[in-house]
């Protein structure tokens, strides 16, 4: 394997973000169940459950399609990470880029490089183009600035 693709919970498709170009051959698919995530917010239970069962099901259906995949849990995703890139020698990691700015950070810090996010129906780039003129976000001024002509 040459590099891991981390999948954070929230990025589970084979066909946008960092999976879209991923090669079984080349590519450890890596998920992390972070104490952090499951006990720092106040779930509904069966919210959590869905976030897990979802994660773990679609981690199959890649091994499946012949991905090497790796599902971790640790006390934070970095140190699921570092145990992950210590275990298999691999120290390039990409990800899509996080929608969380705190989750961003984190993985900035460690050195994770970003896929950019083709999740939303808006870029970042426009969005931030467009941000950048507004004095509030509503969405009514994004829809008729950003309509195509």
């Amino acid at each position: 394997m040459k590099r891991i693709i981390y999948i954070p919970f929230d990025h589970l498709h084979r066909k946008f973000g960092a999976l879209k170009d991923a090669d079984p051959k080349t590519d450890l698919i890596v998920f992390v169940e972070s104490a952090r995530m499951t006990t720092g917010r106040n779930w509904h239970k069966e919210r959590l459950f869905f976030l897990i069962s979802s994660a773990r099901h679609f981690a199959k259906s890649l091994e499946e399609e012949g991905f090497t995949v790796e599902y971790a849990k640790a006390a934070t995703t970095i140190d699921g990470l570092k145990s992950i890139t210590k275990k298999h020698k691999i120290t390039e990691i990409i990800c899509t880029e996080p929608s969380s700015f705190r989750q961003y950070e984190q993985l900035n810090d460690h050195g994770v490089s970003f896929v950019d996010n083709d999740f939303f129906l808006t870029p970042r780039p426009l969005f931030t183009q467009w941000a950048s003129e507004q004095k509030t976000y509503l969405m009514e001024n994004f829809i008729v600035n950003s309509a195509p002509a």
